[in-house]
């Protein structure tokens, strides 16, 4: 793999808050009430496996969403999310990515093996994560259609690994991103140039300063963005979860999209 330079920036405020902490009634995921399939594989340094839940729509030619959460986060957040998405007609691959911890009872079992192995879980970190989810996406499931979607800082990683991977992803579907990391010595926006495929973003209503000059950046011809009309909403993908009233606005605007790139 190429070598990158690579820096993260310290970032306050909403971010912070909502990385590090969960709603407190999200804090039980049962893992015995959707149809999923745990694998694991290699990351691309070969340096630890990669853990994922696969959701299957029962057509293998239906699009793929590669699923990323948020920092502090594992692949269990997406329990309450994919299941919705399946319905939509979408197969779904949950990925625990390095840099993250657990999601209620879930716990992030590539973070637990990158630990064990001291190494380093920096959000930089998960980039062979993403790189194997989509090498495994298109090599093993043979995705023909493979959608991004990503949560704060894997959904400004999104920008970076679409703009590495240009002719191979249908859209680009990111919540709550932001400059929290440097590649290369490129800011996000920078590589948010080079993406060019239809964009769906969304975040809490008080985020918009975090990400509109990526957003603003890219040279997509079909991009909108969402913020909430009724409540704040949260950081990153939780917004979704079926636990908040409120997240039938996020699912709304969401599923208007996603039909368009289907």
């Amino acid at each position: 793999m190429k070598k990158r330079l690579i820096t993260t920036s310290i970032v306050l405020g909403s971010f912070v808050i909502s990385c590090e902490s969960q709603p407190k009634n999200l804090a039980d995921v049962s893992q015995d009430k959707f149809n999923y399939k745990s694998i694991s594989f290699p990351s691309k340094d070969n340096k630890i496996r990669v853990y994922a839940d696969y959701y299957s729509a029962n057509s293998k030619s239906a699009p793929l969403i590669l699923a990323f959460h948020q920092a502090g986060y594992s692949r269990g957040v997406y329990r309450d999310i994919a299941p919705r998405l399946v319905a939509l007609g979408f197969n779904v691959l949950a990925v625990d990515l390095r840099s993250g911890e657990k999601f209620g009872n879930v716990p992030n079992e590539t973070f637990e093996e990158a630990k064990t192995k001291n190494l380093p879980t920096e959000f930089e970190n998960s980039i062979p994560d993403i790189e194997a989810s989509y090498d495994y996406a298109r090599k093993v499931l043979k995705a023909k259609k493979i959608i991004y979607f990503g949560s704060s800082y894997s959904a400004s990683l999104g920008f970076y690994n679409v703009s590495q991977h240009p002719e191979d992803y249908k859209a680009l579907v990111v919540f709550s991103p932001g400059e929290y990391l440097k590649i290369d010595q490129k800011k996000i926006e920078n590589y948010a140039k080079e993406v060019t495929i239809p964009i769906f973003l969304s975040s809490a209503k008080g985020e918009k300063s975090t990400w509109i000059d990526i957003f603003n950046n890219t040279n997509s011809q079909q991009k909108e963005y969402f913020l909430p009309n009724n409540w704040q909403g949260y950081h990153g993908e939780i917004t979704l979860s079926s636990n908040f009233i409120g997240s039938e606005e996020y699912w709304t605007a969401l599923t208007k999209f996603l039909k368009t790139v289907k």
